[in-house]
């Protein structure tokens, strides 16, 4: 039965009553099965003209449209899909028509960009099942194909890969595809496709959403995904308005690829920011469509320092990127306001942090906190980090958190909230490891030595990339898992417990530890050494994250710390820089490195060089070594190179 839109032109309103109407399905299986050169005018009218119709229209009641035709036909779509393209050969091959028709179904059903939010389970179900049943049809085609896909069935593929990307756009849906396992389907399918750009484009933007670090490590091939967005990017600029939704999607996946460091490296070897640079210094471009993801883009490379350096020399950007930080799109100011603090602030607060850690080394005062707890989380997690909130505030805690949402205040406030609070709890997600923002104030927290408490957002969530570096020596407090009364119990304990373990340690330090002058390590006083204590006094000390910082007495501390006593005659002395070189030479050659540390050990006729104590150095000091090409693999040195 027709619907009454006297709000909307004639046109439109017959439009969607004729598309919710069974003709529109029977017109689209006829015109699949018979593959026409052409189209009768009332077909030309029902498969292209209406659904441009709908397309085109923005008025308040577009999501009502929309949904209204996704009800009537999601069922029947799947169900012509799954009988009709098996994803065994015989292909028949679509030509143009089909092509298009199939485009502008794929658009009015499935396409998400455009403010066509999901709304409702019954959608969500629906999607679901279509989703499975494309996984099918390309686990078929890939079977059928092992070495090279039938020509015939690429226009097949490559519409069937676009509906996958608009589900991407969606939270749910997402999650439901990385539960799919689809990353070495289609990664078979890139293999096998013979190069086609639209089914590499499509199939990247996917992974883009699904594919976890480990994913993109075990891919090797991050040079070519930077290469087809770098492609793609360039001719859709110089192409025109046309493709505009194309850029703006590219872009947005583009930038969800940037969590990782390999896509980051290549982007910047392929100068890809030469790209980004035009989408944000050009006026023809959107202004949040185009250049708020092309700046959150360079925001994430700037975690590169070399490019960080590079893009700081450019003065037209600078310049521009001032302008912006006043700007009155928000979304804009704020990411403007964070590259200006990278690229301008932060070495000079990572000087301070140092100096204030060696500073606080040689004092036992307690500082009180501002805040009890600052909340780091992505506005994807709002709904659960704000019930999070008010439990914490019932308890009496002082909390910082960003109420505006989006990461309303500037860095600036975020960075002073995180100096100012006892706690700071990574509330760890998809969305929030995507996030420059989240990245940024993580990152801080650790360089400022506070207490993190990660806390798991999304169900089946698992840290990796830059936060599973951060937070893989710490306890995880995972709320879909164990339910949020027993997780926020967990939570408080864990609070408790750190607190009631601060509380004595500073016990202790106040009653046995003195503090010397000359030096900036606090040790115990009044130790005599004697035959059965020959071991020289522990020290009381943390270290700064990067090797590089460490004074002489660092080194010493670290030693007797781990109780490597045995190197101190051929290592005291040393600064962190120096003891990085050891390192690498260590690494060069391990065998020749012991027996030559040996030799010195045993010239000094003070201890003893065991084959232990020697790997035992090697494993407690990999942590302190900045990344380089030749220790990339490393992944727990990388906390270093936050600094």
């Amino acid at each position: 039965m027709a619907q009454v839109y006297t709000d909307l032109p004639d046109d439109l309103a017959q439009a969607v009553d004729q598309i919710c109407s069974p003709l529109y399905a029977q017109m689209f299986e006829k015109i699949a099965k018979e593959q026409p050169n052409s189209l009768s005018n009332e077909e030309h009218i029902m498969l292209k003209y209406y659904p441009n119709c709908i397309i085109r229209y923005e008025g308040n009641r577009r999501l009502e449209i929309i949904e209204r035709i996704r009800r009537t036909h999601l069922k029947w779509f799947d169900r012509w899909l799954s009988e009709q393209n098996t994803g065994l050969p015989p292909y028949i091959e679509w030509n143009s028509i089909m092509s298009e028709i199939m485009l502008h179904a794929t658009n009015i059903l499935f396409r998400i960009d455009l403010g066509n939010v999901i709304t409702s389970n019954e959608t969500h179900n629906e999607c679901q099942q279509i989703a499975d049943t494309i996984k099918h049809i390309l686990l078929s085609i890939s079977k059928a194909n092992p070495i090279n896909i039938d020509r015939a069935a690429v226009p097949l593929i490559q519409d069937l890969l676009l509906i996958l990307f608009y589900f991407t756009l969606d939270n749910k849906l997402a999650i439901y595809l990385k539960s799919l396992e689809l990353v070495d389907l289609i990664n078979i399918l890139i293999q096998t496709s013979n190069n086609d750009d639209e089914i590499h484009l499509q199939a990247y933007r996917i992974l883009a959403v699904i594919m976890t670090e480990t994913d993109i490590k075990q891919l090797q091939n991050s040079s070519r995904i930077a290469t087809v967005f770098i492609t793609f990017i360039r001719e859709t600029i110089d192409s025109g308005i046309s493709y505009e939704a194309r850029l703006h999607n590219s872009l947005r996946s583009l930038k969800v690829l940037t969590q990782h460091d390999q896509i980051r490296e290549e982007l910047i070897k392929q100068e890809g920011h030469s790209l980004f640079l035009r989408c944000i210094l050009e006026d023809k471009f959107h202004p949040l469509k185009a250049k708020l993801p092309a700046l959150e883009i360079l925001l994430a490379l700037t975690f590169n320092k070399d490019f960080a350096a590079k893009l700081k020399d450019n003065i037209t950007f600078v310049n521009h990127i001032r302008t912006l930080t006043s700007s009155s799109q928000q979304e804009l100011q704020l990411v403007a306001t964070a590259l200006i603090w990278k690229l301008e602030k932060e070495s000079e607060t990572t000087a301070k942090i140092v100096q204030q850690q060696i500073s606080s080394m040689s004092s036992t005062t307690i500082v009180k906190k501002q805040y009890d707890i600052m909340i780091s989380y992505s506005h994807n997690d709002r709904e659960l980090c704000h019930r999070i909130l008010n439990f914490l505030e019932k308890d009496q805690l002082r909390v910082w958190i960003d109420s505006r949402l989006m990461h309303g205040a500037t860095f600036d406030a975020m960075a002073k909230a995180i100096e100012n609070a006892e706690f700071v709890l990574i509330c760890m997600s998809d969305a929030y490891k995507q996030s420059p923002f989240c990245e940024m104030e993580a990152s801080y927290a650790i360089k400022r030595r506070c207490h993190i408490i990660p806390l798991v957002m999304t169900a089946n969530y698992k840290a990796d990339g830059w936060l599973g570096v951060l937070t893989s020596a710490l306890i995880y407090v995972d709320f879909p898992k164990f339910g949020f009364d027993k997780a926020y119990q967990e939570l408080k304990r864990q609070i408790d417990l750190y607190r009631m373990n601060d509380s004595n340690s500073r016990l202790v330090n106040q009653e046995q530890v003195h503090h010397n002058p000359s030096s900036i390590v606090d040790v115990i006083p009044n130790t005599v050494l004697t035959v059965d204590n020959k071991k020289e006094p522990r020290p009381v000390v943390t270290y700064p994250y990067c090797i590089d910082l460490w004074t002489k007495d660092h080194v010493k501390s670290f030693l007797l710390d781990k109780e490597l006593d045995a190197l101190l005659p051929v290592l005291e002395g040393m600064n962190g820089k120096l003891l990085n070189e050891a390192y690498s030479m260590c690494q060069a050659n391990k065998q020749g490195m012991f027996l030559s540390l040996k030799e010195d050990v045993n010239k000094s006729q003070r201890a003893t060089l065991t084959l232990k104590d020697y790997l035992t150095f090697l494993d407690e000091i990999k942590i302190y070594i900045p990344l380089t090409q030749n220790n990339s693999l490393n992944t727990t040195s990388a906390v270093c190179n936050l600094m």
